[in-house]
């Protein structure tokens, strides 16, 4: 059995999916396998996977384009791999040995199922490191449903997890489909690994389904009552008020740095 399976959901963008593939086909670890679920309404993803005949490709063209998160779901449920490691195709691996990192992560930690990473978000105008502290991380430990108030584990390209958790990403859902993920895996799997090193970067750009949800009220108030209802979220009051109390410093440091 192929140790790993690099799970990417395509949309169109060939030059973002490029990257993502020259990051992995640079990679010191080798026991994987890539499998691309395709949802574009033209071929130029195909004709680009053509020239990876080097590396482990497996390359489907959804002949009804599926959508988020499904397209997820289907790269998922094509894989053969002990660990599924997600990556959108906007996102890349930050050195070449990011992926024997992400493996080691669950290989040395038998009993945990999931396992994630710090991560840097790259845009054209900006740069953001994403690293949860401790007490974030340990509150998490405790109850998972803490990610409803604010996502640290960041986006499913910072995550592997192990193929036999046997879950799927929630196709009702667009907005908040990552973190209702996570939530519902540490429920039924609690342990979890957590590696400092930004082992990916996230891609930013104005395309993605994220900037189209920020700004869609209705949506996310239709998804959180749906995602709240559905999983009986409840979440602690003391890490609440620290979500709180974290978002009033952070906006009163922007005042004062703006003031000057």
């Amino acid at each position: 059995m192929t140790k790993v399976s690099v799970c990417i959901p395509s949309y169109k963008q060939a030059s973002f999916l490029e990257r993502c593939l020259n990051s992995i086909s640079a990679q010191t670890y080798t026991d994987y396998e890539i499998v691309v679920s395709d949802d574009s309404p033209n071929d130029e993803i195909e004709q680009l996977i053509k020239k990876y005949e080097h590396i482990p490709v497996l390359y489907r063209k959804n002949r009804t384009p599926l959508g988020s998160p499904e397209n997820w779901n289907n790269a998922i449920r094509m894989a053969s791999g002990e660990y599924i490691k997600i990556m959108h195709h906007d996102d890349w691996f930050s050195s070449p040995s990011s992926l024997e990192d992400y493996v080691d992560l669950l290989d040395k930690n038998p009993d945990s199922y999931f396992a994630f990473s710090a991560c840097r978000d790259i845009g054209k105008e900006r740069e953001i490191a994403h690293h949860p502290n401790n007490y974030e991380l340990n509150s998490l430990k405790k109850n998972p449903d803490i990610l409803s108030l604010g996502n640290f584990v960041g986006a499913p390209s910072t995550t592997i997890f192990r193929r036999n958790v046997d879950m799927f990403f929630d196709k009702n859902l667009i907005w908040f489909v990552d973190i209702e993920f996570y939530i519902r895996l540490l429920r039924k799997f609690p342990s979890f690994v957590y590696s400092n090193k930004e082992l990916v970067y996230i891609g930013i750009s104005e395309n993605q389904i994220s900037n189209y949800c920020v700004n869609n009220e209705d949506l996310i108030t239709k998804e959180r009552n749906y995602f709240f209802e559905k999983l009986n979220i409840k979440y602690g009051i003391g890490y609440g008020l620290y979500r709180r109390m974290r978002r009033v410093i952070i906006i009163k440091t922007l005042i004062k740095w703006l003031w000057k």
